[in-house]
């Protein structure tokens, strides 16, 4: 928010940044609020409209416009004579203007309106505003600032209760819906269960009776019978030969992926960075999270994201100050289980990580991840020490060993109560759950996202921190048949890329990137440290599968520098000239190239030139 400044200061400003400076000050998106009609009188040709509330928001509008003056805003509204007034106090919707007079402005009427501009919220609609659990008064009526909304393209006042109300029935309609599928559902279940334990209850008995005749059979439990047994494989010796294997093992369960694909989201993972794979709804974007997970014998934890998640809360649990306990979530308990098991590599993926505002439950994880020895920060640890002290003081108050850890008194009091429980489960709560948490080297964090025509583009931070890999529908590439359905049992240090005493990136690579990146700024896109680091990484990463240049370059340029395009732009040579440099340097690597023709094509439908379209 701008610094407040003086009525007299404001006079002086031009039409253009009046408004934006009221705007701002209140934290309205338009020229709307909600007020109380006062000193409404049928003899004068004005009235005023006070008590403002900004609509956008639902709060009373408190904040100081101007420096050298307390007095609240209110509306000038002009009217005729004639018309007929509004009962003092009805609750309006205003739109107003700001007043042109430089005098009129000192004397403090800074915003006038007409009555045609004012509209009555109607009181009938009460029992809507029950029914949503708000009060007028809290009403946000953003659909004031969306001509979009209406028919006639105009920005005017409805009663947005109407809109609430329809939405609330067909809510009602779907979710009624939905519960009658799932009786039918269910029911359907029932039945293929009794049938299922009737042909049991047949095959025993007739068992029973072969067995009377003399036939052995094997005894076998149904467990043993439905597992499929996977062997273990030979690690391979290069990373090449472990990507054609886990290709192979993906294509003999039936999921075909490309090897280049692959290949980005192996490299990727020893990077040791976060991931985000886009695309398309179907394209298998989860499924191979889950399938690469079991044939390298990773834990994994699929998470989806909830578009209610607003802040990290959603994503790392809270401390609960009434129960004096804090509440985790599965991706906390994942974190936890990694640090128990350093060995083990753990892959969490967050499925349709973009229904939420990424950086509002992800931008913390973000930032701690890139440093030396980021911890996650839970609750204070002066709350650890009180609840740690509270318990120790129940402790030596119940038992008479005064030497006893913690953890043994608990065990040894022998008192069957409300408060006892509450203690143990206290202290096994702070035990995991303490005040911080360093994050496991072996955790490695994948996000999707479907890609569709509304989508929007990732900001320049998650950009930054990430490695983007598009999935499309994939080719059913032909690949080595075996006989043996297997898993690679590889441990965490295995995908960890070491950089230190590193000689530094080749010069043409060095040299293509720096090319690239001169380009992309003439779109206004600036790069970092961060970025050198990344490629550094996937560049020592890929020596082992012995990538030419052109590759390397290709790949970089698709996963690491295109996702940062996203602009709405007039100059079509400036897709020309990118074109040509990145096709100058990966030659005939396709990758990178179709990817911009595909934005380019785009672009000539829509004006956007993006990554994300």
């Amino acid at each position: 928010m701008i610094e407040a400044t003086t009525i007299e200061a404001f006079a002086e400003l031009s039409s253009n940044d009046r408004k934006a400076y009221i705007l701002d000050r209140t934290q309205l998106e338009d020229l709307w609020l909600v007020g109380h009609i006062k000193n409404q009188f049928e003899e004068k040709p004005y009235f005023f409209i006070d008590h403002l509330i900004n609509p956008y928001t639902g709060l009373p509008l408190k904040a100081k416009i101007f420096n050298n003056s307390s007095r609240p805003l209110s509306i000038f509204c002009r009217k005729k004579t004639t018309d007929k007034p509004y009962e003092e106090g009805t609750l309006v919707a205003a739109k107003f203007n700001l007043t042109e007079s430089n005098s009129e402005i000192v004397k403090g009427n800074i915003l006038n309106t007409t009555l045609d501009e004012v509209y009555l919220i109607e009181e009938d609609s009460d029992k809507i505003f029950d029914l949503v659990g708000m009060n007028k008064e809290d009403l946000g009526i953003i659909a004031l600032a969306k001509p979009s909304l209406y028919s006639d393209r105009e920005s005017h006042f409805i009663d947005v209760a109407n809109i609430i109300k329809t939405k609330v029935k067909i809510d009602i309609t779907n979710l009624n819906l939905k519960i009658k599928e799932n009786n039918h559902q269910l029911l359907y279940m029932e039945r293929q269960e009794k049938h299922l334990e009737l042909t049991r209850q047949n095959l025993n008995s007739l068992q029973l009776k072969l067995e009377e005749l003399g036939f052995v059979f094997d005894k076998q439990s149904e467990v043993q019978l439905d597992e499929t047994k996977e062997s273990f494989l030979d690690i391979p010796e290069n990373l090449s030969e472990l990507l054609k294997g886990i290709q192979t093992q993906l294509s003999i369960r039936g999921f075909h992926y490309e090897e280049k694909t692959l290949r980005h989201i192996l490299l990727a993972l020893m990077t040791d960075q976060m991931i985000i794979l886009s695309g398309p709804s179907g394209t298998g974007k989860t499924t191979i999270v889950k399938q690469l997970a079991s044939i390298v014998n990773a834990n994994y934890e699929i998470i989806p994201v909830q578009p209610s998640w607003t802040d990290k809360q959603d994503l790392l649990g809270f401390y609960n100050p009434i129960r004096k306990l804090y509440v985790p979530t599965p991706f906390l308990d994942c974190l936890i289980e990694a640090k128990e098991n350093k060995d083990q590599l753990y892959i969490i993926c967050l499925d349709e990580m973009n229904l939420a505002q990424i950086e509002y439950y992800l931008a913390d994880l973000l930032s701690i991840r890139e440093l030396e020895e980021g911890k996650l920060r839970f609750y204070s640890d002066y709350e650890y020490k009180q609840n740690m002290n509270e318990i120790k003081w129940f402790v030596q108050r119940m038992s008479k060993e005064k030497d006893s850890s913690i953890e043994e008194a608990l065990k040894k009091i022998q008192i069957d109560s409300l408060a006892h429980y509450e203690m143990v489960t206290r202290f096994e709560n702070l035990k995991r759950y303490g005040p911080f948490l360093d994050i496991p080297k072996n955790v490695r964090i994948i996000g999707t996202m479907n890609v569709d025509g509304a989508v929007q583009a990732l900001s320049p931070k998650v950009i930054d921190r990430s490695f983007v890999i598009p999935i499309n529908r994939q080719n059913k590439e032909k690949v080595n048949s075996v006989s043996e359905i297997g898993k690679y049992n590889i441990s965490a240090e295995y995908f960890t890329t070491n950089i230190t005493d590193i000689p530094r990136i080749s010069n043409q690579l060095r040299e293509a990137i720096n090319e690239i990146q001169q380009e992309l700024k003439k779109w206004n896109i600036e790069y970092n440290e961060r970025l050198e680091k990344h490629i550094l990484l996937y560049y020592v990463a890929s020596k082992d599968l012995s990538l030419s240049t052109k590759q390397q370059i290709d790949d970089i340029t698709l996963i690491k520098l295109l996702p940062r395009l996203h602009e709405m732009i007039e100059d079509e040579q400036l897709i020309s000239r990118l074109l040509e440099v990145i096709e100058r340097h990966v030659k005939d690597e396709l990758l990178s190239k179709r990817k911009l023709e595909k934005m380019k094509l785009r672009f000539e439908q829509t004006g956007l030139f993006s990554y994300w379209s």
